[in-house]
């Protein structure tokens, strides 16, 4: 019974003595943490991490394209090759092959899950030539 007592004893006061030693360690952490002036703290410039809108709009003519990627998409090609991606191409235009002329602003800083193209929200649009075959995706009609 008396080693009972004992181990009981013993087992107790190493328990609280490492109790002990964790607290100490986190007050000595947390001094260390208030302790950090401000001239050791790398300052990075703020980010935006909302997307822009270009001040100035942009007009170019361009062909529809349908892409059959990422669930589908339709994407603007302009006459010198760039990529753009329409966030508000209307339905009656969703016509893969035909020719544009759009109206509109480019969006910087705007991550999409198509991954493809500059987006661009369009202001004005006008048919030039209508699309030539229908879109690859019979889902769309």
């Amino acid at each position: 019974m008396f080693k009972k007592i004992v181990s009981l004893v013993f087992t107790c006061s190493f328990l609280f003595s490492c109790q002990q030693a964790a607290e100490e360690v986190t007050k000595r952490d947390t001094a260390n943490t208030e302790a950090i002036s401000a001239a050791e703290v790398s300052i990075m410039p703020k980010k935006s991490l909302s997307a822009k809108v270009e001040p100035e709009q942009i007009s170019f003519t361009a062909t529809i394209k349908y892409m059959n990627l990422e669930g589908g998409f339709f994407g603007l090609v302009s006459k010198e090759g760039k990529h753009w991606l329409p966030l508000n191409l209307e339905k009656e235009f969703q016509k893969d092959g035909a020719v544009i002329k759009v109206t509109g602003k480019a969006i910087t800083g705007m991550m999409t899950i198509q991954q493809w193209g500059t987006p661009f929200s369009i202001t004005d649009i006008e048919l030039i030539t209508a699309a030539n075959k229908a879109p690859e995706n019979k889902n769309l009609q």
